[in-house]
């Protein structure tokens, strides 16, 4: 019986959209919503997934903190400015302050983040890399600043620096995360 009711209501929901003012008085994403959620109790289909909401990070906080650690002394495990980074701690230690909590490793930051293409980049985006012959896929991380840049820690006798996403590490890349 609940079931046919809700069949009705749903039924009445759509009647009353179409042949009222309820278009002028909700916005498109609003209107769009109901109708599905209506057509989805008419028609007993299952409910659109929601996208998943992921807290808001704040990039520039994130990018401001990287960007401080520039000639910072590359250390391998390092993930602090004391002592130095590697290209992993320092993401990890830069988005410890939007409290957001990375995996240790390229590798394991690379599956913890949501794919985006290379094109369509934003500041605060994860790009990773391929760079030596390791049997690990990913071994490499960097934080696009946007402008074609990003920032990493590149190598033992090098500094954290700014590079920009040039020819070569272009074909070094993997992908890109977005946390």
């Amino acid at each position: 019986m609940v079931f046919y009711r809700k069949k009705i209501l749903a039924l009445c929901l759509c009647f009353f959209c179409i042949n009222s003012n309820a278009f002028a008085k909700k916005d498109g994403a609003a209107l769009t919503n109901d109708l599905q959620q209506a057509y989805n109790l008419l028609f007993d289909k299952a409910p659109a997934r929601q996208a998943k909401q992921s807290k808001k990070v704040e990039h520039l906080g994130v990018i401001k903190l990287a960007k401080n650690q520039i000639h910072k002394k590359y250390r391998w495990g390092g993930s602090n400015p004391k002592t130095g980074f590697d290209c992993s701690g320092l993401m990890q230690y830069a988005y410890k302050s939007a409290k957001v909590n990375l995996p240790r490793t390229a590798a394991a930051q690379y599956k913890a983040t949501k794919r985006v293409s290379l094109s369509k980049l934003k500041a605060g985006d994860l790009i990773f890399f391929h760079t030596r012959r390791t049997r690990a896929r990913v071994n490499h991380v960097g934080l696009y600043l946007g402008g074609g840049k990003f920032i990493h820690a590149p190598r033992k006798g090098k500094r954290v620096s700014v590079a920009d996403l040039s020819n070569y590490w272009l074909r070094k890349a993997i992908g890109a995360g977005r946390v």
